[in-house]
């Protein structure tokens, strides 16, 4: 092959040389997290804290929050009432909106589901709030914030 016929060959296969390449894999997938405040029980006919049961959350540690639903397991052991629970932003001194939820009574403890809520930006505290129809004993078992976040 001539000098010039090898100068183009050497130039064709250039260009199919494997390159150097870096890929970058950014995790999207939501992520699940819970805030447990715990259980207690209440007697009271209007919106009253349930005593212990709080926790300061700083939405700054959840970056790029989607969705925050309020979970609580409550249940009547005489089964003669409806309960009703929620979350209360102490700091603040408001509800947390839309986390209001109401159990129609019975002795079984069932689990309650709030619409997603909205936390205030920055640390507060939170407290868990409770109510009762007839002022007879109503258990909270367990409640939890659900953190989904991107």
């Amino acid at each position: 092959c001539p000098a010039g016929c090898a100068g183009l060959i050497k130039q064709a296969t250039e260009s199919s040389k494997p390159t150097k390449s870096t890929t970058t894999i950014i995790n999207t997938a939501p992520k699940e997290s819970f805030i447990t405040f715990g259980g207690g029980s209440s007697t009271a006919d209007d919106w009253q804290d349930v005593p212990g049961i709080q926790a300061y959350i700083d939405t700054n540690n959840y970056p790029n929050i989607k969705t925050v639903t309020f979970e609580a397991s409550i249940h009547v052991p005489t089964s003669n009432q409806m309960a009703d629970v929620r979350l209360y932003n102490t700091t603040d001194k408001h509800p947390v909106w839309f986390s209001e939820m109401h159990f129609d009574g019975g002795g079984t403890a069932k689990l309650l589901i709030s619409q997603n809520v909205k936390l205030d930006p920055g640390n507060k505290l939170y407290t868990v709030q409770m109510k009762t129809q007839l002022k007879y004993p109503a258990l909270l078992d367990s409640s939890r914030l659900r953190l989904i976040t991107y």
